[in-house]
């Protein structure tokens, strides 16, 4: 015997299923007869989208590569029932689209199967509804005509099987206007209540708590789950063009050109412009015009087609236009737009070509919106051009007001307009000019390249490289660190520097250029003296576009230090160095390999005019060198920096062999940090001999005394031309260092700059340093011999030589000698004696606070000091 409630149960379920399949055929119907309001130019009609499967998910910024179909399903599987969902975006991001598509694949049976019934919620009606008191029940039940009573209150009375769907909230936001307190909430659909009463508690949960409801609005809603609708990615966009033109050849052809198009790529995004763009594109495909090349004139063109087809007098048409840019806001109320001069335009189909009229224009709560954001940022700019009372342009618009009033002062750009509506005032092109002009010489000094990039783009969107160049030579234009960059950014840089000619320093610090970022520099690049991308990230493909602006570009000077190369990045950058102009690259810290030494060597002895290579930090060990010096010994090289590549004095007899070639031009060569050892140094001495360098650094190369003699002898031979040597952190105790100090003595040594720091110096040294100093056959002009400790005793030699008339020191490094308070003043008269002095280290000693006043007395009593640490 079936009990009385499963008979009912199953009488219900019955009278739903029955009642389902004339519902899913009732909507859609509903979806195929839409008449929704569309883009410009009309749009395709939502049946159409869905019908022939053109319809293409967007992407929402929720995880990543997330789109519409995939958060609705997740949002709304098994288990979330109540749920609230908001997708919210802009005009003309597809919402109401994207919800039609929901719709009708709940009716085909594609999707959300789960649910019993799917119904709309009747937004103009709770809207109209205002203080009136209504039911959800019977709203419901008047806009769902085909569904029964009956019917109606089973569903509601299992809303865990309902979906409910309002689209545009923002159509409501006079209903949320006032905030509702939890008591004023209903929770039953037969309860008669005002239209905020009844939005609020559907939004909250108290009515129809374990219901499911899928909202559309322009803005998030607290507390609610809200996603928001990005639009299109580059992918969907592809996608979106390859089923807008039934030639797929010709679908990617427009794609590209729509890409490249200046200042158009920004705006793809939206699915709304996207398809006006698309019918633009295509009637001028079918026209055989030229396509737009920029966003302004793009948008000329559709406002000429949009105000051709009314055939309207000039006059007319520069009355409409006019008006139509007084209206600042987005959305506009009656009152506004007959204020605007417009009334006369009311009932012409010409103002619903720009706007969608929201209600009966005889009532006065009509508004107006804008079908696209887009348009109405052009229409404001437009008006400044054709409004002569407007005398100042306003800095509180959104910087797509700007980038029109930039390109409509082009004239090629505003040229569709102009056909419509007749010349614009010369004075008003002017204006914008030194506007522009003044708000150049404002950024450009300062350090902000956020705002650096805004002016940039309104030059580049002007195309007036005139304006560029008397705009750039007025400005004290301080180039700084430009890494953060978009697409746009890049391409607004090289327009300014392929309009000044040339840059001195791109900076690039620590950038993460992608392939297409580089793509779009290569002008600017092709220009720079300097390029820097120190600690930069940059793929392969990056590398060949850097390469190909090298091999064709002016660029002396390129700092990779500490980047992220790819495999193959050095070899491919080698390969454009042989036809390039590039004097000095440094590549530290980069990972280097064997293979990349090889690579190097081949464009140093391959005609590169490269004078300058810094491998230091780079794990080259011997077999790396090995290669090099294969180059060395016939390259334009003069300055090598080897400092910490794993070298040991395996790789030495290549080197001296090498350098010792009568065809070698190397000058300055540094191997610190590197296993080089005695017996590496005695080879490195026979190149001194031979005259081949002028700087030599082998500080901490694990040498000792032993070596000395050896260098000894170098420094004192007839060919020596060694003007600089660091010998800092080697343990050459006093034998090794008294061996030196000999040589400095001797009227052939030529040294000017020595470095002994930490290099176990004693007593007898310092005293030996102090009588060179003072002999007149020195040449030293920089001495460092900090952090050896033999205290103020020892060193004093050092500073009373600077009393001495042939003492030509200018550089003192006495860094933790444990020097005290009690020599400050006797150190200071030494200095305050000296003629050359300029520059003195007295840093990590034992002096107190109370030596600074001396200290500082001695800097600003001697303007030759310029620096005292």
């Amino acid at each position: 015997m079936v009990s009385k409630n499963s008979s009912d149960f199953e009488t219900s379920d019955c009278l739903l299923f029955n009642q389902q399949q004339t519902h899913k055929e009732t909507l859609r119907n509903s979806v195929l007869n839409s008449t929704l309001p569309n883009s410009l130019l009309g749009g395709l009609p939502v049946r159409e989208v869905i019908q022939k499967g053109h319809y293409t998910a967007l992407s929402v910024c929720a995880y990543e590569d997330d789109h519409t179909r995939d958060v609705i399903s997740r949002e709304f599987s098994p288990g979330s029932e109540g749920r609230r969902l908001v997708l919210y975006g802009g005009v003309g991001m597809g919402k109401t689209t994207a919800v039609e598509k929901v719709i009708w694949d709940w009716t085909t049976g594609a999707r959300l199967q789960r649910y019993a019934l799917l119904m709309r919620v009747p937004v103009w009606e709770l809207a109209a509804l205002g203080e009136k008191a209504e039911s959800l029940q019977n709203m419901l039940g008047c806009i769902h005509t085909h569904i029964s009573t009956e019917t109606l209150a089973v569903a509601l009375q299992r809303p865990q099987s309902l979906l409910l769907v309002l689209d545009g909230l923002e159509r409501l936001q006079n209903l949320l206007c006032t905030p509702l307190s939890s008591s004023s909430l209903i929770c039953d659909v037969q309860q008669e209540a005002s239209g905020s009463v009844l939005l609020c508690s559907l939004l909250h949960g108290s009515l129809l708590a374990e219901a499911s409801v899928l909202i559309t609005s322009r803005e998030p809603v607290e507390s609610l789950r809200c996603f928001e609708v990005v639009g299109f990615s580059q992918t969907q966009r592809r996608t979106f063009f390859q089923q807008f033109f039934d030639d797929r050849g010709q679908a990617e052809r427009l794609f590209r050109q729509c890409e490249q198009a200046l200042g158009v790529y920004e705006q793809c995004f939206r699915p709304a412009f996207c398809w006006t763009l698309c019918n633009v594109f295509k009637t001028n495909f079918e026209n055989k015009n030229t396509p737009s090349e920029t966003l302004t004139h793009l948008l000329s063109v559709i406002t000429h087609m949009l105000l051709q087809k009314q055939k309207m007098h000039a006059e007319q048409t520069r009355v409409l236009v006019s008006s139509l840019g007084k209206l600042t806001n987005p959305v506009c109320s009656c009152s506004d737009v007959t204020s605007c001069g417009l009334r006369s335009f009311l009932h012409n189909p010409m103002l619903s070509a720009f706007l969608g009229i929201n209600g009966d224009l005889t009532h006065p709560d009509t508004t107006f919106s804008f079908l696209s954001p887009v348009m109405h940022e052009f229409l404001l700019a437009a008006s400044f051009y054709l409004d002569q009372s407007v005398q100042e342009i306003s800095d509180k618009r959104s910087d797509l007001y700007y980038t029109f009033l930039a390109g409509l002062s082009d004239s090629i750009q505003r040229k569709p307009i102009e056909d419509s509506m007749g010349k614009v005032d010369e004075s008003r092109i002017s204006a914008f000019s030194q506007w522009l002009m003044g708000n150049v010489s404002r950024v450009l000094p300062d350090g902000d390249a956020t705002k650096h990039f805004r002016v940039f783009r309104l030059l580049q969107h002007a195309r007036n490289s005139s304006l560029v160049k008397e705009s750039i030579s007025k400005s004290q234009w301080r180039p700084v660190w430009y890494s953060s960059m978009q697409e746009p950014d890049c391409a607004a840089l090289s327009y300014v520097v392929s309009c000044m000619g040339e840059m001195e320093h791109m900076n690039l610090y620590r950038a993460e250029l992608t392939d297409e970022h580089v793509e779009r520099l290569i002008p600017a690049l092709r220009l720079s003296k300097s390029i820097g991308l120190s600690q930069s990230r940059l793929s392969l493909t990056a590398i060949t576009n850097l390469s190909t602006a090298l091999a064709e570009g002016r660029t002396i000077t390129l700092d990779l230090s500490h980047s992220t190369l790819k495999k193959d990045s050095v070899k491919t950058l080698c390969h454009a160095l042989m036809r390039s102009t590039l004097e000095s690259l440094n590549l530290c810290g980069c990972s280097l390999t064997t293979a990349d030494c090889e690579a190097l060597a081949q464009m140093l002895s391959g005609g590169s005019r490269l004078r300058v290579l810094n491998l230091c930090g780079n794990n080259l060990e011997d077999q790396g060198l090995i290669h090099l010096s294969s180059a060395l010994e016939n390259c334009r090289l003069q300055e090598i920096n080897l400092d910490l590549c794993s070298l040991t004095v395996a790789s030495m007899p290549a080197l001296s062999s090498a350098l010792n070639s009568s065809f070698s031009e190397l000058r300055k060569l540094s191997l610190s940090r590197n296993a080089v050892m005695d017996d590496g140094i005695e080879l490195i001495s026979r190149v001194l001999q031979k005259g081949r360098l002028n700087t030599l650094n082998v500080s901490d190369c694990e040498l000792t005394g032993s070596c000395c003699s050896s260098l000894a002898a170098a420094l004192q031979s007839e060919n020596c031309r060694l003007t600089e040597l660091d010998l800092s952190v080697n343990d050459l105790g006093q034998s090794g260092a008294m061996q030196i100090c000999e040589v400095l003595m001797t009227p052939k040594c030529t040294l000017e700059i020595l470095e002994m720091s930490r290099c176990e110096l004693t007593k007898e040294v310092f005293r030996a340093l102090g009588s060179i100093l003072t002999s007149g056959v020195s040449k030293l002009v920089s001495l460092s011999v900090g952090l050896n400790d033999v205290g103020e005793t020892a060193a004093k030699h050092i500073w009373e030589a600077l009393r001495h008339k042939h003492c030509k020191l200018q550089h003192l490094d006495l860094e933790m000698l444990s020097l005290t308070d009690a020599c400050v003043e006797e150190l200071c008269e030494s200095v305050a004696a000296s003629s050359t002095l300029s520059t003195l280290i007295l840093k990590n000693n034992i002096m107190t606070d109370s030596s600074v006043p001396r200290l500082v007395k001695l800097m600003l009593d001697r303007p030759l000091m310029t620096e005292l640490k």
